[in-house]
């Protein structure tokens, strides 16, 4: 394995990638370029239109494995009607978890993860904390690659409601995007390679953050 040549073509994944067929919502693995590309947690980024979602659903005392545990979720597009990618899955949840529910023991609870690579727009937001107000047996975290219009007040304010609702927010690390390489990328066994501004762009990331949630 040339370990030169793969560090360069994930540098070159982080300007551009190749758009391939989306089969369906989940996908059980991600392309390796669409994660570096959409992934990257550059402050503003261009050209990243669509949001992926790289989700994982366990029960929080048994841990045991449920169908459809985890895989990944993008924006619905034409010729569907435009959809963003929180409501994809909020939908397609809330009808497996009628079923799910049989599985948990009583008084367990869900532990919903989602990494992103765009935070929720307050649509999004909302739309979560709805769902945790229907359904009292669902906790929630969220790790984002980067924030969504950060200097906006009404996103800003959607970030806020989620942290007051109890979802965990916090921006993706290298132990982050690690953890999704091997668990969500279709990596066919080449090796993660972190990009050179990934814990800088980190650390401005997470104060940004931290003083969205603060005011």
């Amino acid at each position: 394995m040339d370990l030169q040549y793969l560090r360069e073509e994930a540098e070159t994944w982080l300007e551009y990638y190749i758009q391939k067929r989306w089969t369906r919502n989940p996908m059980e693995r991600l392309y390796r370029d669409y994660f570096y590309f959409h992934f990257y947690n550059l402050h503003n980024p261009t050209c990243r239109f669509g949001c992926y979602i790289c989700y994982h659903v366990e029960g929080t005392q048994t841990h045991l494995p449920m169908p459809f545990e985890k895989g990944v979720f993008e924006n619905q597009f034409y010729p569907k009607k435009r959809r963003h990618t929180e409501l994809c899955f909020i939908s397609w949840f809330r009808n497996q978890k009628k079923f799910l529910d049989e599985m948990l023991s009583p008084g367990e609870r869900y532990r919903v993860t989602w990494y992103m690579s765009w935070s929720p727009c307050i649509n999004c937001a909302n739309a979560v904390i709805r769902f945790l107000e229907e359904n009292e047996n669902v906790d929630w975290r969220i790790f984002v690659a980067r924030l969504y219009y950060s200097d906006s007040p009404e996103h800003r304010l959607g970030l806020r409601r989620l942290h007051q609702a109890g979802v965990q927010m916090n921006i993706m690390s290298s132990e982050e995007f690690e953890y999704c390489w091997e668990t969500f990328v279709d990596h066919q066994g080449t090796p993660f390679f972190p990009w050179d501004d990934m814990d800088a762009n980190y650390e401005r990331l997470s104060m940004t953050l931290e003083d969205i949630l603060q005011i």
